[in-house]
């Protein structure tokens, strides 16, 4: 996978440089109409909420009625929630236990967070180190004033006029690339996500990109909680079932000639969170919301 570059030093020097010049803030970029759940809300609620088609949601912060927020749940915390050992269970009987889980059952309660006079480059570092997709946004006795996410830090600097922006793609893009063929299965692809720490796998016909396969699509892929299949049903289907039948054909890529602001854009615009790179019709490599965001980190400087 992807090198970090010239390390934490490095992008921590262009951080400095960059906050002597022109300073944004977390409060100019930061989203405040907020999706939230309290720590009495159903997990099966909110396994509702992320998993509800077009919601793109994968983070929902948890808060009192006061609006104070104690802790915060993802997608993958309602995922595990919803494992079980049990072969015999059938899905539906798991949707009643979740119904019978409470969010402050599952919930992250130690939250990294920023305040909205935070500046925008030690955002983007929290980012980078931690892996984060979203900070929640606090202010007096961690209150939640709104949230900021990597797409909206791509926003922030995507606008700026910085010339080195312009370089080519080439040099901050994944390569070699973990790549998938269409007749791997959807628990195969699964397994390769979890153990690569991936959410977005090209799909490849030789060298030819044919598709691309997210988590999310393996996810509405799979049999809905109402199904009265047992555990050992769904995974035979999952093991069974060849990514083909859910992957995206039509996939949106870039060319070694764009640059990383071309690909911050495009990434913005189509909403996804990876981009791959096709050379006269080969994959050559790839480029995350994350690359995109370390190489404007590395090549910020001071106006």
């Amino acid at each position: 996978m992807h090198n970090a570059g010239r390390g934490w030093r490095s992008i921590w020097g262009s951080a400095v440089r960059y906050c002597k010049g022109e300073l944004m803030y977390v409060k100019d970029f930061m989203q405040t109409a907020l999706t939230t759940v309290t720590p009495n809300t159903r997990v099966s609620t909110a396994y509702q909420m992320i998993t509800m088609r077009g919601a793109r949601i994968r983070h929902l912060p948890v808060v009192t009625d006061e609006g104070t927020l104690i802790g915060i749940i993802t997608d993958r915390d309602v995922r595990r929630a919803a494992a079980s050992d049990a072969p015999p269970m059938a899905e539906h009987e798991l949707t009643s236990l979740l119904d019978k889980l409470r969010v402050r059952d599952i919930m992250t309660q130690e939250v990294v967070t920023v305040n909205s006079t935070t500046p925008v480059v030690e955002a983007g570092l929290i980012f980078l180190q931690k892996k984060f997709g979203c900070l929640p946004v606090v202010h007096d006795h961690n209150r939640l004033e709104g949230i900021i996410t990597v797409a909206d830090l791509l926003r922030a600097y995507s606008r700026q006029g910085n010339a080195e922006w312009l370089m080519g793609i080439g040099i901050m893009m994944q390569k070699p690339v973990i790549t998938a063929t269409p007749a791997m299965s959807l628990a195969e692809v699964q397994r390769v996500m979890r153990d690569h720490h991936i959410r977005h796998i090209p799909v490849v016909s030789g060298k030819r990109l044919v598709g691309m396969i997210t988590d999310r699509d393996i996810r509405e892929a799979s049999p809905s909680p109402a199904t009265t299949l047992t555990h050992g049903e769904i995974a035979y289907q999952m093991e069974t079932t060849p990514i083909k039948t859910c992957m995206t054909k039509d996939v949106v890529w870039a060319s070694p000639g764009f640059t990383m602001v071309d690909a911050a854009h495009v990434l913005l615009e189509c909403k996804i969170g990876c981009l791959p790179v096709v050379d006269n019709g080969t994959l050559v490599g790839i480029v995350t919301d994350m690359d995109c965001l370390r190489a404007f980190l590395e090549t910020a400087r001071g106006a």
